[in-house]
């Protein structure tokens, strides 16, 4: 289990980076696994982590890839409200149409 959440992390991951590079013209990107997420890296992130911790079988990297999670939420919101001030209506409707995280 920890290989196969480890390796769907790095896959997502790369899958985002690709998504990421290709916005459109003002710089808004939804297209590709932007469709399914609004916030597909910090999601393949957490998958990732969770395969090395299951992998490791830490309690402690556990604990700080929950953590970081947490953290990483705040800069998620932080992001979001960015994206509104930058985008507008067409960002909130994004939002509408397309779940945070899953």
């Amino acid at each position: 289990m920890g290989i196969f959440l480890y390796s769907l992390g790095l896959l997502l991951c790369a899958a985002a980076m690709v998504s990421f590079s290709s916005p459109d013209h003002s710089g808004f990107n939804k297209n590709g696994i932007y469709r399914l997420s609004r916030n597909p890296m910090y999601l393949a992130y957490f998958i990732c982590f969770l395969g090395m911790c299951l992998l490791t079988r830490s309690l402690t990297l556990l604990g700080i890839v929950l953590i970081f999670q947490v953290s990483a939420h705040w800069i998620i919101l932080a992001e979001e409200r960015w994206s509104i001030e930058k985008f507008g209506e067409e960002y909130i409707e994004y939002m509408n149409q397309v779940r945070r995280y899953i």
